[in-house]
């Protein structure tokens, strides 16, 4: 019994570390990509082939925002919980577990270090440098950044994987991996599916017209908050998106009263439209961060 509860545990810890499935992360880094000027866009290139040396796979800088998540399926689990933070959604005011202080929060402070350090090698600056892209990206999915504790689970949902669902989609969490459905028929890229191999020039075009299709509809000076780069913030940002969205309105009932998605239900059309504006615009918005900060880290010095 023993052991087949710590087997539920560590893959409901290892389903939790994934966020995005592989084109939205390539999404928010050629968003980043697009706006990088280009003493960075010179840089971020020649880490992206440091990386590509043991990694084929990684043939453009965009493949950097997925391989972190394609680590665990080579049986590398020591960064796991760097791909979340569980700030607690308690319905209940009941009793929360303490929040561990190794997260995507300090994994993110992490990797900017190691890539201001002067003294760290290309090929460890290339692996930070993908880590960052990665969980960027995480952390704008908003349920990176949050977890649900009721009665019912006292010990939280794990981000949603434990909110189970009717449909298409297994859980919650992967329901909002998928953009709620935007995401949907960008599926087929995935350079890190079976088998492993880089990406076409004609997938990559087809990423690159989804970022300007985004950039397009949301155009960074309509957002007020894009040039904060604390990860705190943004955790915090993604949970008020969690608790008003993610666990928010599936529709009325016959007297026009709210109903809110609950386990076992199937989305409605309201409850995924929503969601794919939230997913839209947070997707967008990490690509505009990630490029600050890489501007930032890689441009040109005044």
């Amino acid at each position: 019994m023993k052991k087949i509860f710590f087997f539920a545990l560590a893959l409901m810890v290892s389903v939790q570390a994934k966020a995005w499935w592989d084109h939205g992360h390539m999404v928010t880094a050629m968003i980043a990509y697009l706006n990088l000027n280009k003493t960075a866009r010179a840089k971020v290139d020649s880490l992206t082939a440091v990386l590509g040396r043991d990694y084929p796979q990684v043939n453009h800088f965009i493949v950097t925002g997925p391989w972190p998540d394609d680590l665990k399926a080579d049986g590398v689990h020591a960064y796991d919980s760097w791909h979340y933070t569980d700030v607690p959604f308690n319905l209940n005011n009941i009793a929360v577990p303490g929040q561990p202080e190794v997260d995507i929060i300090w994994a993110i402070n992490q990797c900017t270090e190691i890539l201001k350090a002067p003294q760290s090698k290309a090929l460890e600056k290339a692996r930070f440098l993908s880590f960052l892209v990665h969980f960027v990206s995480d952390l704008h999915q908003p349920l990176h950044s949050t977890s649900r504790f009721s009665n019912d689970i006292p010990g939280g949902d794990s981000g949603g994987n434990l909110f189970q669902l009717k449909g298409n989609w297994r859980n919650l969490h992967a329901l909002w991996d998928d953009g709620c459905g935007y995401l949907s028929s960008y599926g087929d890229i995935r350079p890190f599916g079976k088998p492993k191999e880089p990406l076409t020039e004609a997938q990559i075009e087809r990423v690159k017209d989804l970022a300007k299709d985004l950039m397009k509809q949301y155009p960074e000076k309509d957002f007020n908050n894009v040039e904060t780069l604390d990860p705190d913030f943004w955790a915090l940002e993604s949970h008020k998106l969690s608790k008003k969205y993610v666990y928010g309105i599936k529709g009325k009932d016959d007297k026009g009263r709210n109903q809110y998605l609950m386990p076992n239900d199937e989305p409605t059309p309201f409850y995924l439209e929503q969601g794919q504006e939230v997913v839209r615009k947070q997707l967008t918005l990490s690509g505009y961060r990630l490029a600050a900060m890489l501007n930032e880290l890689f441009g040109e010095k005044k």
